[in-house]
């Protein structure tokens, strides 16, 4: 008895120091933040530069023959795409804070930390601010108050305690990331039917991550809890809804507007007076899920691997027949599915480090007919039956979809 007293201590004893000396080295990303004050962003015009680099690419859109990609939290980098295989950098705008934009009528609206700004560009490289509404976004203000503008990130290597869940963590000030579990940087401050290329439209098109759209005269943005309707040319609030926590994305189709949001889908129609109406909200697993839609059905991403919490990876595809009572028709498994766009007969979906993926949509199924894994992609931007553009961790793709089973990459503009 004894004997087995002393084995029953020693065992103990043992597994007590291995679980203190349990570690491990992972790879991490640390996010600092940067900060600055209105004195600091509040200035009366634009910084322009050429020969600006790519280095932290965030949404893409698209106006007449420009391509705008955000360099997230500081500013806007426009190429001319004229002709896909030769994109040619045009300039560089400096917008600290910056996250978000929308074009109608050479007006370029784009948030600035807590401000938006609406931005003459007539002359692409010589942009004017022509109005500037201050706290746009609700945020309290004091003059001598730090705001985020954005994170500055770098890559680490930690050891870390392998008994604990140590995905997040702050630490000496920073916040941290595990590497391999974050699938999308969205540290951040607070699309329809696309054009063909020279088409002159005079409202440009955003991708299914976007905050900001336009329906008509009217313009829409999502911050993380509300809905606002604003006259573009006055900037005058003309409405705004609570829509609770975790609200993502807006993406419009006709006279609907669709917003996603970490707990579901929130579905309006536009009055004609701008104002949107709601009409059903469809609820899903946590997730962030850019939504996108035609007259019947709509589809939804659902991925694991962010700040969301998310334990799904898959299509949702929702029938929205009855815009007051939507239902799921199918859930469809994917690998990490991120922005997604809709044209025609065809849903394009990026799967981030798994490649790029293009379906058949048939009545309520969807036919996978298209899939390059080399191309990592966040979010889709579809000008016409071959011209495609696609950004992602490691920059921008113009690509042919002429032919699904073989798509090509036309150019890239990559990250340094």
């Amino acid at each position: 008895m004894k004997n087995l007293l002393l084995l029953a201590l020693f065992v103990l004893s043992l597994s007590s120091c291995l679980r203190d000396e349990c570690s491990e080295t992972r790879k991490f990303v640390r996010y600092d933040p940067v900060l600055t004050t209105t004195n600091q962003f509040r200035t009366k015009e634009v910084k322009t530069f050429s020969g600006a680099t790519l280095k932290n690419p965030g949404k893409i859109y698209f106006y007449k023959n420009y391509l705008l990609v955000n360099e997230a939290g500081k500013g806007i980098h426009f190429y001319d795409i004229a002709n896909p295989a030769q994109p040619k950098e045009v300039v560089f705008y400096s917008i600290l804070g910056n996250f978000d934009m929308a074009i109608k009528d050479d007006l370029l609206y784009a948030d600035n930390v807590i401000d938006l700004l609406q931005i003459d560009i007539k002359d692409v490289l010589n942009p004017k601010i022509s109005k500037r509404l201050e706290n746009y976004n609700n945020q309290y203000t004091s003059p001598n108050q730090n705001y985020v503008a954005y994170y500055e990130k770098t890559n680490q290597i930690q050891e870390v305690d392998c008994r604990q869940n140590n995905n997040f963590f702050f630490q000496n000030g920073g916040f941290f990331a595990d590497a391999n579990f974050i699938r999308r940087d969205v540290l951040q401050s607070g699309a329809p039917n696309a054009g063909s290329i020279g088409s002159g439209n005079n409202t440009g098109t955003g991708g299914s991550t976007a905050r900001f759209t336009f329906v008509n005269d009217y313009l829409y943005t999502v911050d993380n809890n509300t809905i606002k309707t604003w006259e573009p040319k006055s900037l005058t609030k003309l409405d705004e809804r609570q829509l609770g926590w975790g609200i993502e994305t807006i993406y419009p189709f006709k006279d609907k507007l669709f917003i996603g949001s970490t707990t579901g889908m929130f579905i309006f129609t536009i009055e004609k007076n701008g104002q949107p109406s709601l009409q059903s909200t469809f609820t899903h697993a946590r997730a962030c899920d850019p939504v996108v839609a035609d007259d019947n059905i709509a589809y939804v991403t659902l991925r694991t691997g962010n700040f969301c919490a998310g334990n799904n990876n898959q299509l949702d595809i929702i029938d929205i027949k009855e815009l007051t009572k939507p239902k799921l028709i199918r859930s469809v498994p994917m690998l990490n599915p991120q922005g997604l766009a809709l044209s025609g007969n065809k849903l394009y979906i990026c799967e981030r480090s798994y490649g790029f993926k293009i379906f058949e949509v048939k009545d309520q199924n969807v036919d996978l007919i298209g899939f390059d894994k080399s191309l990592e992609s966040e979010d889709v931007i579809v000008l016409n039956e071959k011209n495609t553009l696609l950004i992602g961790p490691k920059g921008f793709y113009m690509i042919d979809v002429s032919n699904p089973k073989s798509i090509k990459v036309l150019s890239s503009i990559l990250v340094e």
